[in-house]
């Protein structure tokens, strides 16, 4: 396979929230998700997510979970708040300058929510006040138009998926080949099915090839790690999810946890792994993302 050609541009989204639950997306493909109550500044990277023209830019806001209670919050917690910024970063640059392209910002209270949103390319700000859904939810778009600096993603020339129980029980099939995988430590084979989606992380992240692809996700790390212990595939509550426009899908129950997963036992943590698929001509799943 041919080397990967480097790039200088890097792409992110920060963060600043508190007290709301949220699902962020670029191009509706997921970026941050959060359903605790608290406070947060962070900056998430996103460089494999920005398509060449027009990017959306999305939030579902919803009531957070309170871990003292145990339950979702009735009402947003005094002085919700959040915003987010796609941004644009020049890595050659001597001060790393962040360049904004488009961001949404808002304030909640029990009624409705106080609205910004900007694209910076155009020079083109929005702000209105919005009433919040009968669930007290909230989603918000904002678009930029950037020239990608990144090849066309494999996705974006996938068949539609549909929402039915064929497709569902065929990515099932998908998951279990790759928990299989895993099981038999089999680091070739895990590598293969990792290849598409380690040759587009290595575009997205200036990388030199494939192999640092494949390192930047540490592929095939947790199974060679004697401390973890591959769980059972857990399909319990999980169910077809749709992204990307309805050319990407995964598995996630509601917690947005997917079937497999490691168990760390010295420290009780979880290895969660996060995937998702698009549909070739070929009708077979390729691992993206």
């Amino acid at each position: 396979m041919a080397s990967i050609t480097k790039n200088n541009l890097y792409y992110g989204v920060d963060i600043d929230l508190h007290n709301v639950g949220v699902d962020i997306r670029v191009n509706d493909l997921p970026v941050y998700f959060d359903d605790e109550q608290g406070q947060l500044t962070t900056e998430i990277p996103a460089p494999d997510s920005i398509i060449n023209g027009e990017n959306q830019l999305s939030i579902d806001v919803f009531l957070p979970y309170d871990n003292a209670t145990q339950s979702q919050t009735t009402s947003y917690p005094e002085g919700a708040y959040l915003m987010a910024t796609l941004f644009e970063q020049d890595l050659t640059s001597s001060d790393s300058k962040k360049t904004k392209l488009s961001s949404i910002s808002l304030t909640i209270n029990e009624l409705d929510a106080l609205i910004t949103t900007q694209d910076y390319i155009k020079e083109y700000q929005h702000s209105s006040t919005i009433k919040l859904e009968s669930n007290k939810r909230v989603n918000i778009k904002s678009s930029t138009n950037i020239s990608s600096p990144f090849p066309r993603w494999a996705w974006q020339d996938g068949n539609i998926i549909k929402d039915n129980t064929q497709n569902y029980e065929s990515l099932l099939k998908k998951y279990q080949e790759i928990h299989n995988t895993l099981t038999n430590k089999d680091l070739t084979k895990l590598k293969a099915l990792y290849n598409q989606r380690s040759q587009e992380i290595s575009y997205a992240y200036n990388l030199s090839d494939l192999e640092a692809g494949h390192q930047k996700l540490s592929v095939g790390n947790d199974m060679g790690n004697s401390d973890l212990e591959l769980n059972e595939l857990f399909i319990d509550g999980m169910k077809l999810e749709l992204l990307g426009d309805g050319k990407i899908a995964r598995l996630t129950n509601d917690l947005k946890a997917q079937p497999i997963f490691y168990f760390d036992e010295s420290t009780q943590a979880f290895h969660l792994y996060k995937f998702m698929f698009y549909l070739n001509d070929q009708n077979e799943w390729i691992m993206i993302r």
